[in-house]
């Protein structure tokens, strides 16, 4: 909609007014529990969970990134959760920090060569 109304402003046609169409909500609360209410109806438990990942997936911009969604979420079904990052919790920002830090002297004369 806002694609084709900047198109037709540049070529000088009329102009669409939007129209917000509501379809409902979806939450997930938890692995395997959430909460919707789609065109009126009220869903709780798995169906919702599944009702929220399946719409989520539907907004990815690629087939691409469709397919690598669904595939880590997935491995997460299948397998656990990996503890080895679970220390990044601690200090989330560090890496950027680090990341963020100015570059010694004689690293800046390497890095210009």
């Amino acid at each position: 909609m806002l694609a084709g109304n900047i198109r037709a402003t540049i070529v000088g046609k009329p102009l669409r007014e939007y129209r917000h169409k509501y379809g409902g909500s979806v939450a997930s609360l938890g692995l395997y529990r959430g909460a919707a209410e789609v065109y009126g109806i009220k869903v709780r438990g798995f169906l919702a969970w599944f009702m929220h990942r399946t719409y989520h997936v539907s907004r990815m911009p690629t087939f691409n990134r469709k397919i690598r969604v669904v595939a880590d979420w997935t491995g997460a079904l299948l397998f656990r959760r990996e503890v080895v990052s679970l220390g990044q919790i601690e200090t989330p920002r560090a890496q950027f920090i680090e990341a963020a830090k100015p570059m010694k002297d004689e690293n800046v004369q390497a890095a210009s060569q």
